[in-house]
């Protein structure tokens, strides 16, 4: 069984009515505005409670620096792509061949 509370909050006018607003274009009537901000609270709290184990099972051992990234890439097996690429253009233009 589900029991449901009253409460009062106080909100910006204009930000009421953008929401009143988003749940009649989302719902197709405002008799959905509490259920709507349930679920609003709802997903609020699941987030807050799965960012904090998340939070904790994140270890940062050390910062890695742009020098390790680079000595860490494989080696090119051949030329840079630019090469190839002008190369290609020379011989292009060599032929005769149009653009």
């Amino acid at each position: 069984m589900v029991y449901l509370k009253k409460v009062n909050f106080y909100v910006d006018e204009k930000l009421r009515a953008k929401f009143k607003e988003a749940v009649l274009r989302k719902r197709g009537t405002l008799r959905k505005l509490s259920g709507e901000v349930e679920s609003l609270l709802r997903s609020s709290l699941i987030e807050e409670s799965l960012g904090e184990p998340l939070k904790k099972s994140i270890v940062v051992k050390a910062l890695t620096f742009p020098g390790e990234v680079k000595r860490g890439r494989p080696k090119l097996k051949g030329p840079p792509s630019e090469i190839l690429i002008q190369e290609m253009r020379g011989r292009r233009t060599d032929e005769g061949m149009p653009r």
